[in-house]
């Protein structure tokens, strides 16, 4: 259950309100996330913005966004967003060894060049909080100056929003049964 409860429209101010029809209109409806979120719904309005630009509006391949957002999932722990987007990354072409590489920590390690440049960046970052030139240049090479940055957006908005949702303990929606194991991961620094 989760910490907060969960708004609803009628609950809220009418800016708040405005806030829930803009993230009801953008994403189709209001999932359990968002719903937790809009308890501050100038906060949540701001994140779904820059959500909204990593989700729809990315110029990003598929699979490039889908390794960043499973890397940044899984190193938050984040139960949510790595089982949610499972599907977004079936449907990008990531088959279930990357995916299982990625849940188990072995990933970068096994993965195609392409594949492997994309996790490296994120988990550098996510672990270490800086990216090495080796792997910087990696990834630049494939996607661009103008991609990296949106592997930076992307990746950090997933896991900003999975360690929201594991703080306010936000569950799946229902009939979800998570993908995510709670095995601890790599130790630091690995």
């Amino acid at each position: 259950m989760a910490r907060v409860p969960f708004a609803t429209r009628e609950s809220m101010t009418p800016e708040g309100q405005k806030v829930w029809d803009e993230i009801e209109t953008s994403r189709g409806g209001v999932a359990r996330n968002y719903a937790a979120l809009l308890n501050n719904p100038n906060a949540a309005s701001n994140l779904a913005t820059l959500g909204g630009y990593a989700r729809f509006e990315t110029p990003l391949d598929p699979r490039v966004k889908a390794l960043a957002v499973l890397a940044a999932a899984r190193e938050a722990h984040g139960h949510y967003v790595w089982t949610v987007n499972q599907r977004a990354a079936h449907e990008a072409g990531i088959g279930d060894d990357v995916i299982a590489a990625i849940h188990e920590f072995r990933a970068p390690v096994g993965l195609a060049p392409d594949d492997a440049a994309v996790v490296q960046f994120v988990l550098e970052l996510l672990r270490q909080h800086r990216v090495s030139d080796d792997t910087f240049e990696a990834l630049r090479s494939r996607i661009g100056d103008a991609g990296v940055v949106d592997v930076l957006v992307v990746s950090g908005y997933y896991h900003t929003l999975a360690h929201a949702l594991q703080a306010l303990e936000v569950d799946l929606p229902e009939g979800t049964e998570s993908a995510l194991s709670y095995q601890t991961g790599p130790a630091p620094g690995a």
